[in-house]
């Protein structure tokens, strides 16, 4: 099993010379067959097993390409324990490409209310956009109404358009009554994906709260 594991991210990694041919297809390379079985993993003995490779691993390019292993992976079996070790190595990375990376695969995961969500509120600080947004969008599929609180406060506190209609976007998916006033007053704006977030994010949450006092 371990054996498979390496082979898997030797594969990940592995370069063709054969890329450079004209009319070579991407879908033919040994890296991209390795990224969608990466993908379809679903047997939780190797997260462990992903786990401490990247306890041990230095070379950033294994290391991202393992994070990708253990994210599909993490979402395929909603392991929490795999979860956890993700959001934590948000603080531990320090490569901006394999931080946004982990945020990224952090984001499509289920976070059940009670998750530790403070590397993510961290990262939201960052003076790297390419982190903050990718924190931003990490805090999809979040139920732990601090995530929520977060992005409000950011909408009401950000000059950045960026950041808002990222946010905007995120509470699209998890936000409540809550949020309605501070996305209203984004609803007017200027910048026109700002004002489109905000309008849909809107729609959204009355939808939502709608079903909900129907069923």
């Amino acid at each position: 099993m371990e054996n498979y594991v390496t082979d898997l991210l030797d594969r990940m990694n592995y370069t063709d010379d054969r890329n450079m041919e004209a009319g070579y297809q991407s879908s033919d390379t040994i890296s991209w067959k390795a990224h969608r079985e990466a993908e379809s993993l679903k047997d939780a003995a190797f997260i462990p097993l992903l786990i401490s490779f990247l306890d041990k691993e230095k070379d950033k390019k294994k290391r991202d390409k393992a994070y990708f292993a253990l994210g599909h992976l993490a979402k395929n079996t909603n392991d929490v324990a795999a979860l956890n070790f993700l959001i934590k190595q948000v603080e531990k990375e320090k490569d901006k490409y394999i931080i946004s990376s982990l945020l990224d695969r952090i984001a499509a995961l289920n976070k059940p209310a009670g998750t530790d969500l403070h590397p993510l509120l961290q990262a939201l600080k960052s003076d790297k956009w390419l982190i903050r947004h990718s924190a931003i969008q990490a805090l999809n599929n979040s139920s732990d109404a601090v995530a929520e609180s977060t992005l409000i406060e950011l909408i009401d506190t950000s000059g950045d358009s960026h950041d808002i209609t990222y946010s905007n976007s995120v509470l699209n998916k998890i936000g409540t009554l809550k949020a309605i006033p501070s996305l209203e007053k984004h609803a007017n704006s200027r910048k026109r994906d700002v004002k489109a977030s905000a309008k849909y994010a809107i729609e959204e949450i009355l939808k939502r709260e709608k079903q909900a006092a129907d069923s």
